[in-house]
């Protein structure tokens, strides 16, 4: 047998073992997850996504918690649904139980690992960095929230962080995070004053007893993101805009550029790319604007105003490699595909059904 013959039986091999092993079902190069927030079951609905950025249904899996809400952004929050960085695990909170869910994540689907108690009540954001995760409970029509954090082992079991707990006034809590290099927690909150509170974290992973906070720039702070050299992008529900600004050493925020308008309402939901192309979810225009930040000082410029359309979308995700967008859209319990290109338009690839429409909340790409 000649070389070439060898070469060619090698490469017949590698490549025809992986569909004698799965037939049909070969790994799909990236997944998309949204969560359905049931009150009477909550699940998360898996997507596969091929090369191209479409979807196709893939299964759903039950959290073994209970959703909650009957009206469009019943949560009222972002990083419901978060992957961890690795993509090794995926979190969901379930507000009507009080609790988060986690999953192993698979190539070829889910694993759940277990429920954990929030700490609190009406649990609607989570935040990762490392084996450090902290949820933001917004309290039942927002009384006695508070934030909590744990300990993620190995094996995806996470364990209360002894003296994380921190109470936080009554209002409209919509998101925490972590600061890039997990030294600060930042949580938004909207109403009744909007305000952007900043927990110093220490060594053990433990907030400040009392935040530093620095009201809002614009009306209504709802959601945020950190872009890769450290600037805080915050998405102001009531102005239809975006602010950026500069986390100082002593935890207050200095402001960058205030309030860049996009012309639409309910600019509520943020992503963005590595490059510095950001994208803004207009819930009540139906549509989503796209940005550019300036990766030296952090200023903000609208690229389009409507760069995409939705319905009603309220919640968005960006693959890692930032090619394709996603974006859950409440009317029907679709989720929008789209392509990005450089100059911050979007084109629509397609769109899958497969979610309870106004209830479904969160959504997580790799």
């Amino acid at each position: 047998m000649n070389d070439k013959k060898i070469i060619f039986l090698i490469i017949a091999f590698l490549v025809l073992s992986p569909i004698a092993a799965f037939g049909k079902y070969l790994p799909s190069p990236g997944a998309v997850y949204v969560m359905s927030n049931s009150p009477d079951g909550n699940e998360i609905v898996v997507f596969d996504r091929n090369f191209r950025g479409r979807l196709a249904y893939a299964g759903s899996y039950e959290t073994f918690g209970f959703g909650a809400g009957d009206k469009i952004d019943p949560l009222g929050s972002q990083g419901a649904l978060i992957l961890s960085p690795n993509n090794h695990w995926l979190f969901a909170v379930n507000a009507g139980s009080n609790d988060i869910s986690v999953f192993r994540v698979w190539r070829y689907g889910l694993k759940w690992v277990g429920n954990f108690p929030s700490g609190g009540e009406f649990p609607v954001s989570l935040t990762l960095y490392h084996n450090l995760l902290y949820v933001l409970n917004a309290g039942q029509d927002g009384v006695n929230p508070g934030i909590t954090g744990y300990k993620l082992n190995r094996h995806g079991k996470l364990t209360p962080l002894e003296e994380s707990t921190r109470q936080l006034d009554d209002g409209g809590y919509h998101q925490i995070g972590f600061s890039p290099y997990g030294d600060a927690l930042i949580v938004t909150k909207g109403n009744p004053t909007g305000e952007i509170l900043v927990f110093a974290v220490d060594e053990e992973g433990l907030p400040d007893i009392e935040p530093t906070i620095t009201p809002s720039a614009g009306d209504v702070p709802f959601s945020f993101i950190f872009d890769r050299r450290g600037h805080l992008l915050v998405a102001e529900a009531g102005s239809g805009a975006v602010s950026s600004y500069i986390l100082q050493e002593d935890n207050t925020l200095d402001v960058i550029d205030a309030t860049v308008g996009n012309g639409n309402n309910a600019t509520c939901w943020i992503a963005g790319t590595w490059y510095g192309t950001v994208f803004t979810a207009n819930t009540a225009s139906d549509n989503i604007s796209s940005y550019k930040v300036n990766p030296g000082n952090g200023k903000l410029r609208l690229l389009t105003a409507i760069a995409g359309q939705g319905n009603k979308p309220i919640d968005i995700a960006i693959t890692p490699n930032g090619k394709f967008l996603y974006a859950l859209n409440a009317t029907d319990g679709s989720v929008g595909s789209f392509r990005i290109f450089p100059n911050g338009n979007l084109k629509e690839i397609g769109t899958v059904s497969g979610l309870p429409p106004v209830i479904a909340q969160g959504i997580a790409a790799r």
